[in-house]
C-alpha cells in the first residue's frame, strides 16, 4: 500500500503552498501536522503513515507545516498553517509547540491552542494536542510539560497524545534507550518512533502493539532488537491507556454531582479560565524551543 505524505523542506522557511499538493484520495485518513522542529526531526508524520500502511490500515495522506522554534501563535502570525486548514478538508489536526513547562508558557499553549481549536472545528477535524518532553537536563518538567498539554488538550476537547509520558514508561523499561538525540533535545530516531506510536493510536484508534515488528522511521528500517520494538509499542500503549483512564474518573465524579446538585453549578464554566481570555506572554524559549 503506498503512503502518501507531503512534507515541509526541514531547512526552509517557507513551505509549499497545499494547492499544489494532489488531492488526497477517496478513503485517505487525512492529518495536518502543525509544529517545529520536534514534528520534522526524522519526519514524524511519514513514520506515522507507514505505521498506519504497516498496520493494513486506510492511508495516512500526511502534511506538515513546521518551522524551527516556532509556537502556535507564530503559526498564526505567518498564517501558512490557516491556509493549510482552508485548502483541504481534515480528518485530525495535530500540534505542538515547544515543552510549554513554565506557566506563563503553559498560559500561552492553551490560549493559542484555543484559538486554533475553533479553526479546527469549523473545519469539521479533530484536534490533537502532541505532548513533548523537556530538555534532558529539565528532566524534572516531564510532569510539567504533559500537564500543560494536557490541560490545552481538555480546553478544547481535543485527544491528547501523550509522547513525553510514553517516553518515561519505556525509560522504566529500560533507562538506557536512547530516546534524545545528540543535542539532549530534539528525538533521536527512537524517540521519533515512540512518539508516532502514540499519535498513531490516537489517529487510528489502533493498539500500536505489534503493528511492525521492524520498526521504520522516515523510511528506513531500523536495526534494533524486536523485544525493544515491542517494549516501545507497549509503552506508547501504556501511555495513551493512562490518559484514558484519566478522562474516565472525572467523568464519574461529574456525573455523581450532578445528580447530588441537579446540573446547577455549570461544571463546565471553568473550561477556559473561568471564561475569560488570559493574557498573552512574552516570547518564551519554553514555548518556542523545538
Amino acid at each position: 500500500m503506498k503512503t502518501l505524505l507531503r512534507t515541509f523542506p526541514l531547512a526552509a522557511l517557507v513551505a509549499c503552498s497545499l494547492g499544489t499538493a494532489p488531492e488526497a484520495p477517496d478513503g485517505s485518513v487525512r492529518v495536518l501536522f502543525i509544529g517545529n522542529s520536534l514534528t520534522y526531526e526524522n519526519d514524524l508524520p511519514h513514520t506515522v503513515a507507514q505505521l498506519a500502511t504497516s498496520a493494513g490500515l486506510p492511508q495516512c495522506y500526511c502534511y506538515q507545516v513546521a518551522y524551527p522554534d516556532f509556537a502556535l501563535e507564530d503559526h498564526y502570525d505567518v498564517r501558512e498553517a490557516l491556509t493549510a486548514l482552508e485548502e483541504e478538508e481534515w480528518d485530525f489536526v495535530v500540534m505542538q509547540q515547544g515543552p510549554s513547562a513554565l506557566p506563563e508558557s503553559r498560559t500561552h499553549l492553551r490560549l493559542w491552542a484555543a484559538v486554533f481549536g475553533d479553526l479546527i472545528e469549523e473545519r469539521g477535524a479533530r484536534a490533537i494536542m502532541y505532548g513533548v518532553w523537556p530538555q534532558k537536563d529539565r528532566a524534572f518538567d516531564f510532569p510539567n510539560v504533559a500537564e500543560s498539554y494536557r490541560l490545552a488538550a481538555t480546553d478544547i476537547g481535543a485527544l491528547f497524545a501523550p509522547a513525553g509520558e510514553a517516553w518515561l514508561r519505556a525509560w522504566a523499561q529500560d533507562s538506557t534507550l536512547p530516546l534524545y538525540a545528540v543535542d539532549d533535545f530534539h528525538p533521536s530516531e527512537m524517540g521519533t518512533y515512540l512518539a508516532a506510536l502514540v499519535v498513531f493510536q490516537r489517529i487510528y484508534a489502533r493498539s500500536p502493539v505489534d503493528v511492525q515488528q521492524s520498526a521504520v522511521v522516515n523510511g528506513q528500517v531500523q536495526l534494533w532488537p524486536t523485544a525493544t520494538v515491542r517494549l516501545l509499542q507497549e509503552a506508547a500503549a501504556a501511555a495513551n491507556a493512562a490518559e484514558d483512564a484519566r478522562l474516565v474518573a472525572p467523568r464519574q465524579q461529574r456525573s455523581l454531582r450532578c445528580l447530588a446538585v441537579d446540573c446547577k453549578l455549570g461544571i463546565n464554566a471553568d473550561r477556559r479560565h473561568d471564561g475569560r481570555e488570559p493574557s498573552v506572554p512574552g516570547p518564551s524559549g519554553d514555548r518556542r524551543q523545538g
